[in-house]
């Protein structure tokens, strides 16, 4: 059996930035600075705190995820074994504060050609009368 791959390696990281590449037509270039970091992590099912300037790719770090996950998956035999479980049935949950900032989500994932995910946005009431909303990614 051949040795797993970490998603932090660089072999996992050119990996990542090669589906992103095929995948995400704006991105010709791939994964930004940002990205390259913070994604394997997430990958790797470590925790990320991101501060980044509007427009400095933060959104990605919740869809790329999802996106490498189900192509991995549905074609295992062009990837190596990951040292991390592979998932079928991925879904990326965000919680965000604002209709306003769910409905930019949605804008920057269709701009960057990720219109293929489907984008359930509901709002929902709390119990101290606060209203969340909640953008799920599927493909």
């Amino acid at each position: 059996m051949s040795p797993q791959v970490s998603f932090t390696l660089n072999e996992g990281v050119e990996i990542v930035n090669s589906i992103v590449k095929k995948h995400v037509s704006r991105w010709k270039d791939g994964l930004s600075d940002l990205q390259r970091i913070c994604i394997p992590k997430i990958l790797n099912l470590e925790d990320v705190f991101a501060i980044n300037a509007t427009d400095g790719g933060k959104s990605a770090l919740f869809g790329i995820p999802v996106l490498v996950h189900l192509k991995i998956s549905r074609n295992v035999a062009l990837y190596p074994m990951f040292d991390v479980p592979i998932c079928l049935d991925t879904i990326g949950v965000v919680v965000m504060p604002t209709k306003g900032l769910a409905n930019n989500i949605v804008h920057v994932l269709n701009f960057h050609s990720l219109s293929r995910l489907i984008i359930s946005l509901q709002g929902q009431a709390t119990q101290r009368g606060f209203r969340t909303h909640c953008l799920c990614l599927y493909l």
